[in-house]
Order: structure tokens, then sequence, then C-alpha cells
């Protein structure tokens, strides 16, 4: 094949299994093929060497792919001069590429050495790859990141994810190029994991607070001295002397021979062995190999140095006194200073240098004669961990908190007094009253290093939060859960199950003798006999099943909400075994309880580790499948399950007779303090617990508890302003501390986490679909910022981009301090979490409807019910149809939320004082918890103007009520713009309706037809999850109704764009139906109907698809949408099937990381004529391989035939991805550019009397109905004064008829400003290069040149003429306030800097072209210390190739929306262009139109 077709320049060999023999070595290295081969792929074959003849003689290659090919080793000599990206992933190779290699490769841009055996990387070999900008050497065993990559100054991305990495160089944060950073999964110990955790730029504000904090206490330790005092040194002086008599003792008790293997790898340091693992389950490694896997990453593990820290010098600081342990509420106190964990047990030099490291400052005075206090260089650690305690309602929680925490006095509380929501303690086991509170060794182990810089004890403390068990709380565990947490799991071993209770036998073994059972025993003592042993092994079946409810349940729950979290099981009730059925039976309970929990596990990661081997043979080791696996099996992605290694397995405790405690005390600290590691190599809360902070957080702390008292929830605004009193004035490093304290169990903060979009009230004549509007601000998660932790987030921590100012010329972070942290959820902060947990448990009761009724009904007897005097018959009879019930409704308005939270003292108080102290009265504490409740899905916006079926209970007729249920002022200040209505998906009653006769899979109709696809969860799926995935979808539909995610538009503009209008819903606890109307944008009065229905189903289900490939234990979620099958179910996929698949799969994504998922497809043709459980499936990998080949049909295993259209939905994008939430970054999918330039438009400036266009740029029709035009306003003003250029604005376009291979516009209409940035008249600094323009008339006919003949045309008015304006049918582009880093985008207009043989300005090029380039970063400027005249707030940075005449033109996305207009080019780099974001522009097109609408109405 290679002889017969010597053109092609890409060869591809890949997944073939072949041999190195089996390589056409010959014919690929030929003149004819290799002379111009660009790209050879031979990954997936066996090739064990990388043939010399490959690396020596195709010197036009550009890429080669060589994964997943067995390699060991790679050949010395490489010369491939033009070789820019190299892929080495998946192999065994065990050395980083050697200098002579790399020197064969000048041009090497992309370097993959993913999966590989990898222990170090060369500061030689780096030297050698200057031009490098991404690196990936994840899932190697490297111990750290080399200074020598500083060097690289091209790099943008390095990938080092799932190694032995403990430090992150600030160097290396701080590159100039560097745009992504991933460090997952690695025993980090500096930055701290929640600054990891939270992207580049935060790892980089942390190195900088860092600086900040050395600079400081050089500062005043130079101060000190001047003074007259010298204890600085001779406290320095003394450090330094035990220093190193540590370092002598340490380094002589090290000298033992090493093998001279170890000798020779170049990473040997004298340092003490790590703690051996008492492995209770393996830590499986997710390949192949992995007992050699597991064997070098172990040798890697002994050679990890110890935990060292950047040394700062840092100030003085006090520290207040500990109390007793005390609600957080109560809490006012600080805590102490603690360190880092060390990467090894403690030595004997260590335990012997605890005292004398506390007295350091003390031995100074003495010699000094006496004085006292603190000295400069003394650094601050986290000692604070949370500690959540989980499990089922009754299963005693509560009682064994108040008794660890407060001891014998503590009170139990009744079985009647249950916890609402959330309660939550502050635990310090030194100073409680509580268990073991003596002989506890909380310190926790520091390395001697930083040992004598720490000031006080290390003691740990702990933030202790009371989780309620009952399942309507369970939609609000992501507001709290974090990976940085200790889950105590809390079973009562079944001691509230009767069905696990053992049958007692009524006679005795010595009644009964040896074998007197057989001969003399009765018929009714053998029939005992027996019966009994049925039933021990029916209670057992019963305990099992109890475990699986009570225990996996929450597993589950944790680790899909916080991947490889910790969690402890305890065992509760154990009075009632010791005074009951006996030691014995809760013994052998707790040990089923842990065979079975690790069985499961053990069990889960076989699975995986088989799936592995079968995705990387069939698909490729890079395939999603497979990715995705390897990444759920990282030993830092699974669950920690600790059971006891030297006592019992499982502590068991007796709140009654107060039994257990201390050995649960004792297993909790020794956790946290890392001298209990359960098996794990490291400690477990490694580079949380001990981790070095900057003294900033722990000044943030304290300013939050001195507030607490005074607030519990608090603005944004206000809080700065009380920090800055405090010199902390730096929004960003705010946002910082805030996310820590949160991390910690201090407070609750969501400012990383994406708003909802913001709504309006629906109009009951249009429905809801039309009554909301996008936020301007929001902003996907991680959309700006470099992600180091992608997957190991919380809801609350979840990685988002801070504006900053690091006072520091060599950061990139430039921007100034600024009032919002973020675009999230920022203005207010939960200073005492318990009141958003009161807030939240005053809605989600299993009594609401009664509760809202009671609470009604009192505010109307003391005459606060607004709405007039009293309330209509109609409204009096609603209330008490409606409301007294025992049936509890999953519905609440807006109205009814703020009032119970009105009426709740502790609610009330605490919002009007953060209210009154706010800086921003656009938004009160009340609408911001609908908000929050709204993103994280606990509230659903609802309109009940249709047709609304929710549990079982119509709705709809609930919408004629609303306007009758208005409330005072107090109540419904600021809530017009909210919706009405709101749905409560945990309220759902548990039962669901008989589905089979709402929905089937099958068609009636020939015109019909039905799609289908699912999600696999091949290991179950946790708690809520299917409640999640209906609130994110309705929440979306409902928010933002358009089919594309456009921008807000008028209702009347409605039929044209094509929207979405939701006609009924039924919902239930496992499914729900929507039927979905579109009006299509062609303008037809036509409504094609969608149905939807999507359900959560197991095997024995009779609505599971595909059920004969559904194990037992497996849960699949079906997607399936019916409707027109003409053009290949394009009316289906547009009227919101596509839509609501890819809303699913991107939460699922997102939400469950720690999930594994399949994604399939389902055979239409089955579906229609075969039983539903018999359909055949596809996976996601073959139908992205049947796309890539270019096939237009796929067969199912029946043999039947389906368009390869109908399965993925790409009937007019044929490389769109359906089950793929990101987009694609080929050019493939982007909207044609034909479709885009025919709203693109030349704008110039006419001058009468030169009669000429002295000005040129482009710009684009933004509104068709108005003819307003969007151009950059520099076209048009003059830069100097931002004075209008004389003359008459002249617009060109390309006509309606003209081809789209040929883009040539003629002029022909005249125009005016009509908006621009009004700082401009204000202040005379442009502050927006952005302008609106009003075409005003139009030329009689089309000028075809720039002469006189444009000014000689007589006029037609269309201004103030829709008639006119409307027949002129322009065409008009979207805009869209979304981007992504890397994001690849389109800059369309008239090059007006020649081409060819035509000099710039020579000429004036009427022929519209584009540009491509991608999305580097956006940045905010608050305040702009440099004096110009032109101060832009925000602008997006793109590299792009642009020339003159751009400017103007629209920047568009790969779905043809509008981001933001080209503004300037940096004069030192050409291809890196600024635009004006769509975001900043947008209103000023609305008040174009109020403008518009004012002159008419004069008029």
């Amino acid at each position: 094949p290679c002889a017969r077709f010597p053109f092609k320049k890409r060869l591809v060999l890949a997944n073939m299994n072949l041999a190195q023999d089996e390589i056409p070595v010959d014919q690929i290295c030929s003149d004819r093929l290799g002379a111009a081969l660009h790209k050879l792929s031979l990954a997936g074959n066996r090739l064990n060497a990388i043939p010399r003849e490959f690396v020596a003689n195709l010197k036009a290659l550009r890429v080669l792919d060589v994964s997943q090919c067995d390699l060991t080793s790679v050949p010395d000599d490489w010369n491939l001069p033009c070789l820019k990206k190299l892929n080495l992933s998946h192999n065994k190779i065990e050395t980083f590429l050697s200098e002579t290699v790399l020197r064969g490769l000048p041009q090497l841009e992309r370097l993959d050495m993913y999966s590989n055996r990898l222990v170090e990387i060369s500061a030689s070999s780096l030297d050698m790859i200057a031009r490098v900008e991404h690196i990936d050497v994840g899932y190697n065993h490297l111990t750290e990141i080399p200074g020598a990559i500083t060097r690289l100054k091209f790099l943008k991305t390095f990938n080092c994810t799932n190694n032995l990495i403990e430090i992150v160089p600030a160097e290396v944060c701080e590159m100039e190029s560097m745009r992504v950073l991933d460090v997952s999964s690695n025993p980090l110990i500096q930055p701290p994991l929640e600054t990891c955790e939270r992207g580049l730029h935060s790892m980089r504000r942390y190195y900088h607070c860092l600086r900040l904090e050395e600079s400081a206490d050089v500062e005043a330790s130079a101060a000190a001295s001047q003074k007259g005092g010298s204890s600085f040194s001779i406290v320095k002086k003394i450090r330094n002397d035990k220093c190193r008599a540590k370092m002598r003792k340490r380094k002589e008790s090290s000298k033992k021979p090493f093998p001279s293997s170890l000798m020779t790898t170049g990473i040997f340091r004298a340092t003490s062995e790590p703690a051996q693992p008492t492995q209770q389950y393996s830590s499986m490694e997710s390949s192949a190999e992995h007992s050699q896997s597991t064997k070098s990453r172990s040798l890697a593990q002994d050679l990890t140095p110890p935990m060292r820290s950047v040394s700062f010098s840092l100030s003085k600081r006090d520290t207040g006194s500990a109390k007793p342990a005390r609600n957080i509420s109560d809490s006012t106190n600080d805590t102490r200073e603690s360190s880092h964990f060390d990467a090894t047990p403690e030595s004997p030099c260590e335990q012997n240098s605890f005292s004398d490291s506390d007295n350091d400052a003390e031995l100074a005075d003495s010699r000094l004669g006496g004085g006292g206090g603190n000295v400069p260089d003394q650094i601050t650690v986290n000692e604070t961990l949370k500690v959540i305690f989980v499990g089922m309602a009754l299963s005693g929680k509560t009682s064994i908190i108040k008794r660890l925490i407060e001891g014998q006095d503590a009170k139990i509380p009744q079985s009647d007094e249950r916890t609402v929501g959330v309660d939550i303690y502050e635990w310090d086991p030194k100073q409680a009253g509580g268990a073991a509170s003596d002989s506890l060794m909380t310190r926790i182990p520091v390395d001697s290093e930083l040992e004598s810089r720490i000031k006080g004890s290390t003691g740990v403390k702990f933030s202790v939060w009371d989780f309620a068990g009952q399942h309507v709380y369970h939609a609000t565990h992501e507001l709290f859960f974090s990976t940085n947490s200790l889950y105590v799991l809390v079973w009562d071993m079944g001691a509230n199950n009767p069905e696990t209770i053992k049958k007692q036998k009524t006679f005795t073994e010595g009644e009964q003798g040896t074998f007197k059972l057989t001969y003399d025993s009765s018929d009714e003592e053998d029939d005992d006999f027996f019966d009994t042993e049925h039933e021990n092994r029916r209670a057992t079946r019963a305990l099992e099943q109890d475990i699986d409810e009570k225990l996996q349940f929450w597993i589950d729950c944790i680790q899909s909400s916080a991947p490889g979290a910790a969690i402890l099981p305890v065992a509760s009730f154990d009075d009632y075994f010791t005074e009951g059925v006996g030691v014995e039976e809760a013994r052998f309970r707790c040990r089923l309880m842990r065979e079975r929990l690790l069985k499961h596990e053990q069990h889960r990661v076989k699975n995986m580790e088989q799936r592995l081997k079968e995705y990387d043979a069939k698909f490729g080791a890079s395939s999603e499948l497979a990715v995705r696996l390897r990444k759920l099996l990282c030993s830092f992605n699974r669950p920690k399950i600790i059971f006891g290694t030297d006592g019992p397995d499982v502590v068991r405790v007796s709140s009654t007779n107060f039994t257990g405690f201390d050995d649960l005390a004792e297993r909790i600290v020794g956790i946290s303090t890392g001298r209990e590691r359960a098996g794990w190599n490291y400690p477990i809360f490694r580079g949380h617990l001990g981790a070095r902070i900057p003294r900033m957080r722990l000044a943030v702390r304290d300013c939050v508890r001195s507030m607490r008292d005074r607030f519990k929830v608090v603005e944004w605004g206000f809080f700065l302003d009380e920090l800055k009193k405090k010199d902390i004035d730096n929004a960003a490093d705010v946002a910082d501390a805030l996310h820590f304290l949160a991390n910690i169990g201090e407070l609750s903060y969501f400012g990383d986490v994406s708003p909802p979009k913001e709504s309006r009230s629906p109009a009951s004549n249009v429905g809801l679909v039309e009554g909301f509007d996008e936020d301007e601000s929001q902003t996907p998660l991680n959309s700006s910022e470099s992600v180091s932790l992608s997957t190991h987030t919380t809801r609350t921590l979840t990685g988002a981009s801070f504006a900053r100012n690091d006072r520091d010329e060599n950061t990139r972070d430039s921007a100034p301090t600024q009032k919002r942290a973020s675009h999230g959820l920022s203005e207010f902060v939960f200073l005492n979490p318990r009141w958003l947990v009161a807030a939240v448990a005053c809605i989600l009761r299993h009594d609401l409807t009664t509760e809202i009724y009671e609470v009604r009904r009192a505010l109307r007897n003391a005459g606060n019910l607004g709405g007039g005097e009293s309330l209509s018959l109609d409204a009096e009879t609603y209330l008490d149809s409606e409301l007294t019930t025992d049936v509890n409704y999953p519905v609440i308005t807006a109205k009814d939320a703020c009032m119970l939270w009105q009426a709740k003292r502790f609610t009330k108080k605490a919002a009007e004082r953060a209210l009154q102290h706010s800086n921003n009265s656009n938004v009160s504490p009340y609408e911001f918890l609908q908000r929050l409740l709204v993103r994280f899905g606990v509230f659903v916006p609802v309109d009940l103007s249709i047709k609304t079926c929710l549990g079982g209970k119509d709705y709809s007729h609930h919408y004629e009520y609303a306007d009758c249920l208005e409330f005072g002022p107090s109540y419904s200040s600021g809530l017009e713009q909210a919706p009405k209505f709101f749905f409560l998906p945990s309220l759902l009653g548990p039962g669901d309706a008989n589905i089979s006769e709402i929905w089937t899979y099958k068609t009636a109709e020939s015109w019909k037809t039905t799609i289908c696809h699912s999600i696999l969860f091949p290991d179950g799926v946790p708690p809520g999850l299917m409640e999640r995935i209906t609130a994110t979808i309705l929440s979306d539909l409902y928010t933002n109704p358009a089919n594309d995610n456009p921008g807000p538009l008028d209702p009347q503009e409605q039929r044209q764009d094509g929207r979405l209008r939701i006609k009924e819903i039924l919902c239930w606890r496992s499914a729900f139906y929507l039927k979905l109307g579109n009006l299509e944008p062609d303008g037809g009065v036509s409504e094609s109907i969608v149905e939807i229905f999507v359900t959560l189903v197991d095997q024995g289900s009779p609505q599971c698809v595909a059920s004969d490939s559904t194990g037992v234990g497996m849960r699949r979620l079906v997607f399936s949408g019916k409707g027109q099958a003409g053009d290949n179910g394009a009316k289906i996929w547009r009227g919101g099937y596509l839509r609501i698949l890819r809303i699913a799969v991107k939460h699922i994504e997102a939400e469950y990381s720690g999930l594994e998922i399949e994604k399939q497809a389902i055979c239409p043709t089955c579906l229609a004529k075969k039983p539903i459980g018999q359909a055949s499936l596809w996976d996601h990998s073959t139908i992205r391989s049947v796309r890539a080949r270019g096939e237009q049909t796929i067969r199912c295993r029946s043999g039947h035939v389906n368009d390869v259209r109908l399965i993925t939905g790409t009937y007019d994008q044929p490389d769109v991805d359906v089950l793929t939430t990101t987009a694609p970054l080929s050019d493939a999918g982007d909207i044609p550019v034909s479709n885009l330039l025919k709203a693109v438009v030349i704008v110039g400036v006419w001058d009468e009397k030169a009669q000429r266009i002295i000005r040129a740029g482009s710009g684009f029709i933004v509104d068709r109905k108005r003819g307003f035009v969007v151009t950059a306003a520099h076209t048009l003003m003059d830069r100097e004064n931002w004075s209008e250029v004389k003359g008459k604005i002249v617009i060109g376009v390309i006509p309606k008829d003209r081809s789209s291979n040929d883009p040539v516009a003629v002029y022909r209409y005249f125009a005016r400003i009509l908006a621009k940035d009004p700082s401009i008249n204000d202040a005379g600094v442009c502050t927006l290069d952005a302008c609106i323009l009003q075409i005003q008339t139009k030329m009689e006919c089309d000028v075809h040149e720039s002469d006189k003949t444009i000014g000689d045309q007589p006029e037609t008015l269309l201004m103030n003429n829709p008639v006119a304006m409307k027949n002129e049918n322009f065409d008009q582009l979207k805009l869209s306030e979304k981007h992504e880093l890397d994001e690849a985008v389109r800059i369309l207009g008239f090059n007006q800097g020649g081409e060819g043989l035509i000099g710039p300005g020579q000429e004036m090029n009427r022929c519209a072209d584009f540009a491509r380039g991608y999305v580097v970063m956006k940045f905010n400027v608050q305040e702009n210390s440099v004096i110009s005249n032109f101060q832009p707030r925000s602008e997006i940075v793109v590299i792009c190739p642009t020339i003159g005449g751009h400017s103007g033109g629209p920047c568009v996305n790969q779905q043809g929306e509008v981001i933001g207009i080209l503004s300037r080019a940096d004069p030192a780099d050409r291809q890196r262009c600024y635009l004006v974001p769509a975001s900043e522009f947008a209103p000023l097109v609305k008040v174009a139109k109020k403008m518009l609408k004012l002159s008419s109405s004069r008029s």
C-alpha cells in the first residue's frame, strides 16, 4: 500500500497489533514516501523498539506517534529536524529522553511521555528542547519538578499528574508562558492542596503572599536590631546550632550500605524510610502491568525526600489562649499555628526536640537578661481539620459528637430530637472535657528544619459537622462536602432494624447431647432447630442489606462528591448488644461490615481494571473511556475506608454507657496527625493539615471570628471594607483565604460557583420560557484559569479566575484589587454556616405545606399579609383546600420562601443586619439564597401556567392564584424579577406512578421515530443523582429557552429565532417527561412537538432498554426523544433532545467525577421492532470511530442498518460530538464563514471635501430590525481627544444575491453614532472601544468604488421607518458572553492592509476575509495607574494574524456567535490581538434601543 500511494503525507498504522518485523520500514523510509511524509502513527502495535530508520531518515516528519507500543527505551541518535510532536505515552520507558536524542529534535513543540516509568527529568535534557510548548509526564514516578524547567521560555502546558511530587516550586508557578500546570493526584505539601485545587493563579498568589511576609519580616528584624536588641541574632544562632546538631545525628544514623542501583539513579537522598504500609486492600494500579508498576512506584516512594518548605522569615504574631470546645456560632478565639506533615515517621532526634524548640525565645531572653516577646522568624500552618459525621437518621451521630466533645456530662438528645440540616461544633481534644483528653497525642509531626520556626504546640483541632440523615437533606450535601475532610460514618449495627435479629434457640446443646438430636428429639424440636438456622441465614442476609443501604449508600455519596475522601466507619448502639444479644454478635456484625465494604471496593477496582484492559486493547490507551477509568483507578481518587490495624477493626461506642469514646478520639486524632495511615504511604491529610499558609489567611480568620458575634452573614463589599481596616485590601487574596476557611469548616463561601441565570417573572400569555434573561456575569467553571486539580474539587471550592495585583513586576497577574472576587456567587459570605443551614432547613421539611399554611394564617391574623385588606374568596378557598392537608407538596413560591425565612427570628435578624451594612443594595440575602439554591439544584424555577405534574399532583391551577398570594412590602421587596414558583425535587415522594402507562419507546405513526441514548453506571449511582439531573435540566430549560444558548431576545423575536416552548412537565422521583414545542426559524406557523423522557432504571425495570446488557447492581440513565423522523430526526435533535443530553452529560462528568460511566447509543430500529430489553447498543468510542472513518451508516448486532446522523445528531454538522461536552479544536465543526459574512459590513468616514473615504474599518449588524451596527470607536473618532472625525459615516454591505465565493461589498447606507462610551463625554477617557451606529439613509444606487459618486447619491430615509428597515432584510449575528481558553475563534472583516501588488492604503478593499486564532486569556482592570485617555475595563486576548481594516470586526466562536470585536493589536506582537468583550458593548445596544424608543415617542 505504501508504494501505491507515494503522495500521501500521513500514514496511520495504529491499533493493528503489528510486530516490529511486520512494519514495512523500507517502504516507509523510501525516497518516494519518506521524503514527503509528515505524520506517522504506529500507536497500539507490538514494536518493543522504534526502528532506527524512522528516527534517522524521515527528515520531513512532523508528527510521530509510537504510544502504547511496549517500548522500554528509544534509539540514541535522532535526526528529525522538522518533528514538532512526539508521542511516547503508555509505554515502559524508565529514563527521560537524553541530550543526544533531543539534539536531533530542534523543532520539538509537544512531548508526551504520559504513563511511563520515569523517575526524574534531566536538567541537561531540558536545555535541548528550548522551543517546547507542551510536556506531559503524568502517571510516572517523578519526585520533583526540576528547576531547569523555568528555562523553557515557550512552555505553556506542563502535566505531571499522578506522580510523587511534594513541592511545586515558586519559580515554576511564575513562569511567564505557563498557562496550564496540572499537579493533581500528587502527595503535595506546598502549596497546600486547597491552593493547588484553585489553579495556577492561586498558587502564584500563595507564593506572592509569602514573599510579602519575607519582605515585611526583614524590615521588622532590621528595625528591631536598630533599636538595640540583638535577640533575633541570638535566637537564630541557637536554632542554627540545634539544626546542625540534629543533622549530624541524622547523618550518622543513616550511614548504611545502599544498593548500587539506587546510587545511580541520581535521586538518592539521606532520609529515613517512610512507614511501611499495612495494606487492608491494595491500592491497585490502573494498567495491565500492575505488579511491575506497583514495584516501581514503591521504590520511588521509599526514596521520597523529607518534606521541605520554602524558607521565609515571618513577622511577629500574637496568638490567643485556647478555650474549651464550643459551638462554632459562639467562636471568637484563635487557634495555634502548626506545621507540615513529615513524609517520614518520627525519628528519635525529632521526638527529643519538641520541648526545647518551644523555648528558643525564652532561652534567648535569658541570655539577654530578660525581655520576652515574639521573634519575627515565625511561620503559620493549618492545624484545623473538618470532620463530618454522616449516617442514617437515628444512628446516634449527635449523641456520639456530644459525648466525644463534652464527655460523660454531655446531654444526650432524645429520640424525637433530630438534627435539622447540619449542626456544627468545634473540638480541641486537649482543651475539651471529652474522651481521653489528657492522653491524646494531638501533636502534628513536623520536619525538624521547620520545627524551630513554629511558635507553641502544633496540636490538631477539629471543626465537627453533624449532618442530618433524613433523605430530604441529601440535596444539600454538596453545599458542604469537601475532599480534605474526615468522614465519620456511623452505623447502628442494625439495632434499629428488627429484620437483622436472629431467632434464639429454645434448647441448648447440653440438653440435646452429642447425638441426641437424631435419635431422641421430637419432631417439634427438629423443626425448631432447622427453623432457627433458616432464620439466622435470613437475618444475616438482612444485615448485609442493611450494610448496603446504610453504609455503602453513604460511601457512594461521598465518593461522588469528594473522590478519594477518608472514611472512618464507627459502630453505635454497642450497649444494645452488650446488654442484650451479646458481645460476640456485635463483633460479628462489625467484622461482616468490614468484609463487605472492602469486598465491594475490591470488586469495583477489579472490574474497572478488567474493563481498562479491554478498552486499551479495543479503543487504545488514549481513548476517552480508558482515560476516565485510569483516572478513577488512581489511588488518590479511591475512597480511603479506614479500619483498625493494631486494635479492633471497627470502633464500637455506646452513648448510653459512655464506652468506646477513648478509642474513637484516639483513632480520629491518629488519622488526622498521620500516625495512623490506614495502609496509605503518606499521612492521609498530608498537604492540608499542617500545611504552611500565609499569615494573612489567619488574619482573615481572626476578622471573621470577631465579626461573627454581630453578623451571621455579611455582604462581600462590606466585608472587604472591614478587612481594609486591618490593611488587607486585595480581593483575590481574600477570596483565597475564604476558600481555605471554608475548607476547614470555619465558614461557607461560594465565590467560585457559577451563578444561575437571572430570571424575570413569567408573563402568563407567553409562558415561562420567555421570562428569563441570562446573567451577564456568568462564567463557566475554570473558564479563565489553568486547572491544577480539576477533578478533586468540591462544589463550593471549584477553581475559577481571580484577578489581582501581585505588586510584583515578574508575575502575570496584573489586575488590581476589585470589589467582586469573581463572577461566582460571591455577594455574601456566611460567617456562621449554621445560618445557611437554618435557612435551608426552613424550606426542606416534611411538613412544608402545613408550615406555609400556618405562617400565612398567623400573618393574616396579625394583619401583615399584603395584597389589600383581605384575600379574595377564591384565595381563601385555595388556602383552605390546598394547604390544610397531610400531603407535602414539592412546590413553593418565591414569596413563600421569603416569608418562611422572615418568620424565623434567627434568619430574619441576620438578613436585616447584613442588608443594613451592605454596599450593594441590589441583592438581598434572601435573593442570594434563592440563587444559591437554584445553582445547587435544591430549587428549580418552574412555570405553572403550563401543564405541570410533580409527584403525581397537577399544579397547573396554582398559577391563577399566584397574584392573590401577595404579601407586605417587607417580604416582597426586590422579588419582582424572581420566578413565582420553585420546584423542590428532594421533596418528591418515594413512589412513582406506573410509568409504562405514560411512556413507550414504540411509535404508532410511521412519520415518527424514537431516539435513545443511555449512560451506564457499572457500580451503581449515589443518592440524589436523578434529583440533581432533573433540577439541572429543568433549570437550564427555564432560564435559557433558546436552542443554541443565545443572549436575551425580545418576545416578539421568538418566531425568527426558533425558541423552545415547554408544553408539559411530568416529574417523579426516578423519571421525568417533557413535551417541548419548537417554532422553526424559517418563519412558518407550524410548531414541531418533541416528547422527551428521562429515567433512572436497573436491570429489572420495565423501562430499562438493553436490559440484556445490564448486569446486576448496575444502573442505567436512559434518555429518549420522540418526534418527526424526517431529515434523520433533525427536529428531534433541534427540539431540545440534543440540549438535554449534553446538559446531563456535562453535569455528570463535572459533578460526579468519581463515578465510572459508559456512554451508549441504542439502535432505533431495535426499539421499534424488538422488545426494548433486547435492543442493541453501541458504546461511544465505536460511534466516534465510525464517524472518524466518514461512514454514513452503522449496523447493530441484530443486523439493522441506521443512518449515523440519526444516532449522533450531526444532521448539519457532521463532526459535532453529541456526548462530548467540550468543543472540538478542529475547524470541521465551525459554522461556515459564508453564513456569517453577509452580516459583516465596511464602516468608513466619507470626507466631502476630499471626495473619498479617509477612514475604514469593519463592523457587524447586531439588530436587523433597528439597523444597529457595532464597530470600534477608534475607527470613527480621533484617539487624541476621542472626538468624532468630521465626515459622513458610510456603510458597505455584501449584497444578498452575491455568491458566497465572492463576498464583495458595495457602499449602500449612511449611518450615525447612536451610543458610545459615556465616559468619553464625562471625563474625556475612553474605557470602551466600541460604539453603536444606526443606519439612517439608503443611497439610490449601490456604489462600488470610493469616489465622488458616494456623495452624489440621492438618499432614502430608513430611520423611524420600521417597514422600510424591515424590507432591507439585514442579516445579524448573535452575541455570546461565554468563551474558554484555547477556544478556536475567527475574526471577520475587510482587510485594508494591502494584498499582492497593492500596498496598504493604495486602494479600498471591499472583499471580506477572515483569520483564525484562539483565545489565550481575559483580564479585567478596575483602576489603571497609567495616565492615558484610553483605559479599557476588560479585554479578551487572542492569538490571531490580523491586518489593518479588521478593527471593529466581529470575533466569532465555532457556533458563529460574537464574543467580541477587534480593538487593537500588540505593537510588539502583531498576532496578539485585543478584543472588546461582548459583555462590555451589549449594554450599549440596550442604551441605543432606549434612546431610539425615547426619540420615537417624542416625535
